[in-house]
């Protein structure tokens, strides 16, 4: 990924980023160096609400996989970033059931990191909650419990 792109998000320099992509629209396509993370991806890792929406706008690649499988859900929902897990389901909410090389959902990530917050706005969503028919592994909710996550 270009140096200066990866500044720019880090930084969360919204202007930046907009004039690199401006320059080159292939920016958006770049991935990091070795985790193979998108834009929306460290985007999302580091919280940045505005800029994830000017990057949904540009190219809503909610569903990327990093090396790791992970998507920008799993990015939030680690780091219990919950106004980027709202954005990022209104544009793909499906990508919430993908798991990633450890079998992990994002809503196991947000259970056991112990992000309440998280976890209970994607319980609230309705097609998560008919999975565990299908499926669904129940254990992150134990895992959360486990590790004293009770939203106490």
């Amino acid at each position: 990924m270009d140096p200066r792109l990866l500044e720019a998000i880090a930084r969360n320099d919204k202007n930046t980023f907009i004039n690199l992509v401006r320059e080159n629209e292939n920016f958006l396509e770049q991935r990091t160096d070795g985790s193979r993370s998108t834009v929306l991806h460290l985007a999302s890792r580091f919280g940045h609400v505005k800029l994830v929406m000017e990057i949904l706008k540009l190219r809503p690649m909610v569903a990327a996989e990093n090396n790791k499988l992970e998507t920008p859900l799993h990015e939030a929902c680690s780091r219990g970033h919950t106004e980027v897990l709202k954005l990022l389901l209104e544009h793909n909410p499906w990508a919430a059931c993908k798991l990633n090389a450890d079998n992990q959902s994002a809503f196991f990530m947000a259970c056991s990191h112990g992000h309440v917050d998280l976890v209970k706005l994607l319980l609230n969503q309705s097609w998560l909650v008919g999975l565990e028919d299908e499926g669904f592994d129940p254990t992150c909710l134990h895992v959360a419990a486990s590790r004293g996550h009770t939203g106490r």
